[in-house]
């Protein structure tokens, strides 16, 4: 439905605000990108954008949109730079997705040591949630990927699972419990803990655990990512549940981290396409990655 002006032009909308600024980036007349989007909004059949003190948002339906338009430009932009290597004769890019936490952690030791056999490669990281990266593997739009997930995850990609996880629990060094050095789940969701999202494995696993003991799941906040977690934790705000690399994160903030309980789901593990074969840059990231988890976890 849509071609790449008109990506290039909801991309520029959505990073720079209005139509004379978005129309620059995308080498457009501003008469003319305004035209395009009525063309557009006209096609789909509802608005995307609605003026706001001088500025267009986002309308709820734009929002919604949006990311897949992000996604698709840099499919296409994916496609423009392989297609430039190929031509060069110099095929050495390596695309890689990874959790928030896994691509702060895990994934940049493992890039430092496959650079070393592979300094030639370049390497693009994207950053998504655990199905968004399944789905990047499956579309073909990364050649490995690292998440947190389950097994009925790993159904759709070839996978390796590289290390199970376990629950912490993270405090500042100054708190009430931080004499302790061990803790239980019961004390921890009693105290309101901050957590990770239920939509989230870990944050899924951390309410049924909590649930599965009886107790009550009431969290003072929750978070899409163990860093937030780790942060709020920091600053006072009450002991952390996350998972073991939030814990490693956490650890190197400075912060103390008190294991909870081990979890059988979800598992830290790779994904990668069925039906395409990994690259000898790719396989030995692959063997880093799994190195780098031995090693930290």
């Amino acid at each position: 439905m849509f071609n790449r002006r008109e990506l290039t032009l909801l991309r520029a909308m959505y990073q720079r605000g209005t139509v004379t600024a978005a129309a620059a980036a995308s080498n457009m007349t501003q008469p003319a990108a305004s035209a395009l989007l009525r063309d557009m909004e006209i096609r789909l059949g509802f608005a995307l954008f609605s003026r706001e003190s001088r500025r267009l948002q986002l309308t709820s339906q734009g929002r919604t949109l949006i990311p897949e338009v992000l996604n698709a430009l840099a499919g296409i932009e994916a496609v423009d730079r392989l297609a430039g290597d190929i031509r060069q004769g110099a095929l050495s890019r390596l695309a890689v997705g990874a959790v928030a936490i896994a691509a702060s952690s895990l994934l940049p030791p493992a890039l430092a040591a496959m650079r070393q056999r592979h300094p030639s490669v370049t390497t693009t990281v994207r950053a998504g949630t655990a199905l968004e990266i399944i789905e990047m593997a499956v579309d073909h739009r990364i050649d490995l990927g690292i998440i947190i997930g389950s097994p009925a995850d790993l159904t759709r990609v070839g996978s390796q699972t590289l290390s199970p996880l376990s629950l912490y629990a993270v405090m500042r060094p100054d708190h009430t419990w931080a004499g302790r050095s061990a803790l239980t789940l019961d004390m921890v969701a009693a105290a309101s803990p901050v957590v990770l999202a239920t939509a989230l494995p870990a944050g899924r696993a951390t309410r049924q655990a909590t649930e599965g003991q009886g107790l009550v799941f009431q969290p003072i906040i929750e978070v899409a990512q163990s860093s937030t977690a780790c942060a709020l934790a920091s600053e006072g705000l009450g002991i952390a549940i996350v998972e073991t690399l939030g814990a490693r994160y956490a650890q190197r903030q400075g912060l103390l981290a008190r294991h909870l309980l081990t979890l059988s789901d979800p598992v830290l593990a790779l994904v990668w396409a069925h039906d395409r074969a990994l690259s000898d840059a790719a396989r030995y990231l692959q063997q880093c990655l799994q190195d780098q988890a031995q090693q930290q976890l």
